[in-house]
């Protein structure tokens, strides 16, 4: 059973959540609740550091110490699980990263399943666009492209990826440690990562499917 759930409408602004504090309820050390036309938020450290970065937390659901996430980014909308004792261990995240194209006359959808290596870890500095990401798909919003395609075959996602490999991996390693960041805040630990010699790998591309 979930221990906790949290869910937040896509045009929740956090921003706002500074208002007239009769609307709020506290719940603990680390939270409050605010109250207004049945509608509840929590309202945490984690979620306050989301709403700087401009990230719309769209779900939220703990399942002992698994976290599985919905949040939104510049359009692109992401979806991941992490168990975050794990993350020394196996230190990628993977992500299902969705995102809409609306044309004049039609309406792509495109999702790619791939998983991120979390590099060095870094405090996040001020909002960052992802102008690689939404190059990469770009090229499937294309005449040329064939629709609906699921592409798995690595020789091809490789002619995609080519050259946005270098790029990729640094928008990840920002949103990875945008991430960390949010999951310490949450469960209010410190992620430690002692094998410091690792291989931090690159953005691993499984599948396409566009639509």
């Amino acid at each position: 059973m979930l221990e906790k759930v949290v869910n937040i409408s896509p045009g929740t602004d956090y921003r706002k959540s500074s208002g007239n504090p009769k609307y709020y309820k506290k719940l603990g050390p680390h939270g409050y609740q605010k109250i207004h036309s049945n509608d509840y938020l929590s309202i945490s450290p984690a979620t306050s550091l989301l709403a700087s970065l401009g990230w719309k937390l769209k779900k939220l659901n703990k399942h002992s110490e698994k976290l599985h996430l919905v949040f939104e980014i510049d359009g692109f909308e992401f979806e991941t699980a992490v168990l975050p004792n794990e993350l020394n261990h196996n230190p990628a995240v993977d992500y299902k990263v969705e995102k809409n194209f609306h044309g004049h006359l039609t309406e792509i959808f495109v999702s790619v399943s791939l998983k991120a290596p979390i590099g060095n870890k870094f405090v996040p500095g001020s909002k960052k666009k992802l102008e690689t990401l939404f190059n990469f798909f770009e090229q499937f919003n294309a005449p040329g492209i064939t629709k609906p395609n699921t592409i798995t075959n690595k020789l091809t996602i490789d002619s995609f990826l080519s050259d946005y490999k270098k790029l990729l991996k640094e928008e990840f390693e920002y949103i990875n440690a945008c991430l960390i960041q949010f999951i310490e805040k949450y469960f209010s630990v410190e992620v430690n990562f002692y094998n410091t010699g690792r291989e931090e790998g690159e953005v691993v591309v499984k599948s396409i499917e566009i639509r």
